[in-house]
């Protein structure tokens, strides 16, 4: 197929869904107040004083500050850390309970393990893999890193719809290539940072999937990025010790997947990331397992 045929063929779908993406789609957005999810078991409640017993002051203090609150958990991690890394797909976006994959996951780490568990996600909606090569550096970053025993990535999605985004009018194979190329380096990067923070957790990257197959089902080109992309992500997973694969863009063309997806239909909803954890499940390495 000629390019020009190529540029066509996509370029005509993709005007509506270009223009969804304007809308939804806010890049970099920061993590929300509370991205502290932990322990995953529930800690014995403090005594609370009765009204009568707490002076108006007190409890005024306590509403002012119950963001303030909400941080210092933050500084709470348990035996067994887990910490999230990425885009939208680890932050949640497009589940209304806001679990995403990582909840249950983190929940079926906890049913299998005597030591308490906890979860630190700094999942960011929007987030490419170039800005994700210093955010691993940041100081509050590296402190969970540095403890964590299960660290889970997605990645690289953005960094495909930024350059139909970007390059809308000018639309080639080549610019995937290159761009793949630069995807290859940060993912390179990304890993060896958390490797030498942490040289013994278990590393997870998870594949991206085809949000649009369902509906462009005659567009094989999207679908040949996004394998050609998912065997890069595979690849510096194999060069890296402890360092695992997962790949799920199969649970998204399967029939009736269409269902897996949230209103915007970029994003799994809550049925979506629990198949989307199950298969994450099955490639998990568990002392059990050893």
């Amino acid at each position: 197929m000629s390019k020009k045929k190529w540029i066509f063929l996509v370029l005509v779908p993709l005007v509506a869904i270009i223009g969804l993406l304007l809308i939804i789609n806010n890049p970099e957005e920061e993590p929300e107040s509370d991205p502290v999810i932990g322990p995953i078991i529930n800690e014995p409640p403090e005594e609370e004083k009765s009204e009568e017993e707490t002076p108006k002051e007190e409890k005024k203090e306590d509403k002012k500050d119950e963001k303030k609150e909400e941080e210092v958990t933050e500084s709470v991690i348990e035996d067994v850390h887990i910490v999230g890394l990425g885009d939208s797909l680890t932050k949640g976006s497009g589940d209304k309970t806001k679990g995403g994959y990582i909840h249950p996951v983190s929940q079926y780490i906890q049913e299998r393990s005597e030591e308490s568990v906890s979860l630190k996600n700094f999942g960011i909606h929007g987030l490419p893999s170039k800005k994700l090569v210093p955010k691993v550096d940041e100081e509050n970053v590296r402190e969970h890193i540095e403890k964590a025993d299960h660290i889970f990535i997605t990645i690289g999605g953005n960094d495909i719809l930024n350059i139909v985004e970007y390059n809308f009018f000018s639309l080639n194979m080549d610019l995937f290539e290159t761009g793949k190329v630069r995807y290859r380096k940060n993912l390179f990067v990304i890993i060896q940072t958390i490797r030498a923070l942490n040289p013994d957790a278990n590393i997870y990257l998870i594949g991206m999937f085809n949000p649009f197959h369902n509906f462009f089902q005659d567009i094989k080109e999207i679908d040949g990025v996004i394998e050609d992309w998912n065997k890069t992500a595979e690849l510096v997973a194999d060069i890296n010790d402890n360092t695992q694969y997962i790949p799920v863009d199969d649970i998204f063309i399967e029939e009736d997947s269409d269902e897996l997806f949230a209103n915007d239909k970029l994003h799994p909803n809550q049925k979506g990331y629990i198949k989307m954890a199950n298969r994450i499940q099955e490639y998990l390495n568990l002392p059990e397992d050893e």
